[in-house]
């Protein structure tokens, strides 16, 4: 799961709102204390069960990272960071420089909290903004990047759009989405959403297809068993015990345990599955 990004334009009120609450910087400092660690200098490793908030946490990262080839020195936007991991993840294992951008304040503000603790403020720029009007200029990124943001999402083609946009000739939007299964519709609640009016799923087809539309060219799609297959091989590659137990995502939302049971059972009754998906913009990068 990741934040809110929607708009005022486009049912953003449900969607947006749902991530809404407290501060969580002093939830952090506390955790931080139980787990004996030192908030100034935060290891990510430490902090994955808290930041790496999409299903499959880091290997999902891990597995993405290696479809999209994200190599030293390029330019990331993540679209929909949340508390920042995948974005930290990023600049101090990949040696990329990203800009995190979310909607929700208080995610925002926690996000540069643990940037700073980390020591990478110099390589991670958190921004609040919206996914649908992303407030940079054509052709700034290397890389879009986005994981489990689109079911919060109703204007579909117009987030595809604006990735796009953002992304020079030549570079790559990178995607892990929740998408829509055959197994009837969606059981709720899950971690993203409590209502229908949270949540809008779209078939993998659907998807393919507005990435296929535009000035995009696919080079990678994994759906289902093939995507879970390269999380798998991924996940063997990560130290054991990553993620600090003290900071789990029981801090931000404590019936997680019982959203995360929502989301297997829906996984087990083919109600959703999972895609990675990467495309190179066309045209010659000057």
């Amino acid at each position: 799961m990741n934040t809110g990004i929607l708009g005022q334009r486009y049912q953003a009120d449900d969607a947006l709102g749902y991530y809404e609450g407290p501060e969580v910087g002093h939830l952090l400092l506390r955790a931080f204390a139980e787990a004996g660690l030192d908030p100034d200098a935060l290891d990510i490793d430490d902090l994955a069960s808290l930041d790496e908030f999409r299903a499959l946490g880091r290997a999902a990262t891990v597995a993405l990272a290696d479809l999209a080839s994200v190599a030293p020195r390029e330019r990331v936007l993540d679209i929909g960071a949340g508390l920042g991991g995948p974005a930290r993840f990023l600049a101090a294992r990949r040696g990329a420089h990203v800009t995190a951008l979310d909607a929700t304040l208080r995610f925002c503000r926690a996000a540069e909290l643990l940037t700073r603790g980390a020591g990478l403020a110099d390589r991670v720029e958190v921004v609040r903004g919206d996914a649908l009007a992303l407030p940079f200029p054509n052709a700034t990124f290397d890389v879009a990047w986005s994981q489990a943001v689109s079911q919060n999402i109703a204007d579909k083609p117009r987030f595809i759009a604006e990735a796009t946009r953002v992304v020079r000739p030549g570079g790559r939007v990178a995607l892990f989405e929740v998408v829509a299964g055959p197994g009837g519709p969606l059981r709720l609640p899950v971690p993203w959403a409590d209502h229908e009016r949270e949540s809008w799923l779209m078939r993998p087809e659907e998807l393919r297809a507005l990435i296929e539309a535009g000035p995009l060219e696919l080079v990678a799609w994994n759906l289902g068993e093939a995507a879970l297959a390269t999380i798998a091989a991924a996940a063997q590659t990560l130290r054991p015990g990553t993620g600090a137990a003290a900071l789990g995502l029981k801090l931000l939302m404590p019936d997680f345990e019982a959203r995360m049971a929502g989301l297997a059972r829906n996984v087990a009754e083919d109600r959703i599955t999972l895609v990675q998906a990467v495309a190179r913009r066309s045209g010659t990068h000057q």
